[in-house]
């Protein structure tokens, strides 16, 4: 199956964003958005159904789709255009009926570029949309087998790392997974653990850290929850007292990962001091090793096959402390985690909720910009709270829970002023008033 489509880049943001459509034999049109990378596929929001399995109508009803997309995106939402090429993709997986109709698409497509009296030709659409199809090299890709290589783009990448749809967390919540680099992010992790390449995922809190570490490992992860009064034992175990009065070693979370082979999720890492932290050196430099040194007489533990480290932190919270360059070297891979709205549409947000997040981001982009502190976003965390809230009590007394989640008071008033325009009535937090 091939993909067509085109890249933005949003103005408040360096990341920049694809947008594919596809038609398939079962007359279905698809748009799929991602960051930075190369575009890899996946289904998202089905823009419509055609009633029709002809490959003609099919890449009609693209076109209109990917049209309307770019209208979307460079002239109601004002992006502005970083990039604009064939993107064109083969993904094996699909049937051979799909990938016929996806290379008949594609000649349709050339041969509307290539005919200036087309009804697709007109003069208000973008001159850069029609130099995307451009004789020639998308002709090349069509001419391609379905057993082709996996991925084939304008820009050489390495193959994606490629994984499942869909994943649950051992509470019962649903991930979905996210470009990472152009590949899977679950499925690269599994890859980093298996090359035992220690990660770092910071961002602010409720962005999906925990979620991403969680829907990677399942039930094998341990977690460390970092605060300020943490000691060594905390990692490592401690001498317990017994009913009979005597004692008991009882292993840490790190020296229990370490003997089972499982992997270790170190949270709000830069919370934890850095003395105590030191019991890491020995354990992700090279050696694999830890001493206890509360028991003398313990064998040095090493590590199992199968033990990973990984930690995660929000760079800008109060108590937070900086991480040494001696950690830094050692959690190699820095990943930047942030709130995708779209996956929070696609677990069941409210657009209401997604479009007062989208709108309170861009005034933090402009007030930072300005050399401001910038302004609250409710992140992941808070929409999926609020979207269960709604099941609740409904989408008002929801909108008033994100009000009143707002951590710092100066910026309320911006947040309840945002929502308010969404919701079509005045919205601030929840109060206690009068009986009932």
């Amino acid at each position: 199956m091939f993909l067509i489509g085109f890249k933005v880049q949003d103005r408040s943001s360096t990341q920049q964003k694809t947008y594919i459509t596809v038609a398939t034999s079962t007359g279905y049109c698809h748009t799929a958005s991602q960051g930075n990378g190369r575009p890899v596929y996946r289904r998202a929001n089905a823009i419509g159904e055609t009633g029709t399995t002809d490959p003609t109508q099919l890449a009609k009803t693209v076109w209109s789709a990917l049209q309307s997309k770019w209208h979307e995106k460079t002239v109601k939402k004002d992006y502005r255009q970083v990039l604009i090429q064939p993107i064109v993709i083969d993904d094996s997986n699909l049937s051979v009926e799909d990938a016929k109709d996806g290379r008949k698409t594609i000649e349709y497509f050339e041969a509307e570029a290539s005919n200036p009296s087309g009804p697709h030709n007109r003069a208000d659409e973008p001159s850069k949309l029609r130099q995307m199809f451009v004789t020639g090299k998308l002709s090349r890709a069509a001419q391609s087998t379905p057993v082709a290589p996996r991925a084939q783009a304008a820009d050489k990448r390495d193959a994606p790392i490629t994984g499942e749809r869909v994943y649950y967390r051992p509470n019962g919540q649903v991930y979905r997974p996210r470009d990472l680099g152009g590949h899977h992010d679950v499925a690269v992790l599994k890859h980093l653990r298996t090359a035992e390449i220690p990660v770092r995922l910071h961002g602010l809190p409720g962005t999906g850290k925990s979620a991403l570490a969680e829907a990677a490992f399942g039930r094998d992860l341990i977690t460390i929850n970092g605060h300020g009064d943490m000691t060594v034992s905390h990692f490592v175990g401690s001498y317990l007292p017994q009913n009979d009065g005597t004692f008991k070693w009882a292993d840490g979370p790190l020296t229990r990962a370490m003997k089972e082979g499982r992997p270790l999720f170190v949270d709000e890492i830069t919370r934890i001091p850095s003395e105590v932290l030191a019991v890491l050196y020995s354990v992700l430099d090279g050696r694999g090793t830890l001493s206890l040194d509360d028991q003398p007489d313990a064998p040095v533990v090493k590590a199992a096959p199968g033990f990973y480290a990984l930690c995660g932190y929000n760079p800008e919270g109060i108590g937070v402390r900086q991480l040494d360059d001696a950690l830094v070297s050692r959690f190699a891979v820095p990943v930047e985690v942030t709130t995708d709205l779209d996956a929070a549409k696609a677990l069941g947000v409210p657009s209401k909720f997604t479009r007062l997040a989208e709108n309170l981001r861009t005034k933090d982009a402009e007030d930072r910009k300005d050399g401001g502190a910038g302004v609250w976003v409710p992140q992941m965390r808070e929409l999926l709270l609020a979207s269960k809230v709604a099941e609740t009590a409904g989408l008002m007394f929801a909108a008033s829970v994100i009000v009143g989640q707002c951590p710092r008071p100066e910026d309320a008033p911006t947040v309840a002023e945002v929502a308010s325009k969404i919701f079509g009535a005045t919205v601030k937090g929840l109060a206690l008033g009068g009986q009932v």
